[in-house]
């Protein structure tokens, strides 16, 4: 249930913002899964399933030679570089940012050290 709502919330973020919606959706997923096992693996897959889903959708509309040609334009790489960045980029970025949103809970939810030696 974690992914396939992971997978819907990052194709309604990149479909109304864009890109960076990735890292921003991916701290909210780490935040609010971060009891999960593997939740940073888990998002980085969601956000990959998504862009797959945008990609297909962008396909079956009729533009994505199009859309693919002027990423690669914008990103200054070739055909080759350009589908292992489509490949690796939503997972690392989402990933991380879900790794970091899942130590950020952790910290909070955990009291410190000195303050339990206190009481």
């Amino acid at each position: 249930m974690f992914l396939a709502i992971a997978v819907i919330l990052f194709v309604a973020a990149e479909f109304v913002v864009g890109w960076w919606a990735l890292p921003v959706v991916g701290v909210i997923l780490g935040v609010i899964g971060a009891r999960r096992r593997g939740v940073a693996l888990q998002v980085g897959g969601a956000a990959l399933l998504a862009w797959g889903v945008l990609f297909v959708w962008v396909a079956m509309h009729g533009g994505l030679q199009r859309f693919l040609e002027a990423l690669a334009l914008s990103m200054k790489l070739e055909p080759g570089q350009l589908i292992f960045a489509l490949t690796v980029l939503p997972a690392l970025l989402a990933g991380s940012a879900a790794g970091l949103g899942s130590g950020i809970r952790n910290l909070i939810r955990t009291p410190s050290r000195s303050a339990a030696t206190a009481a």
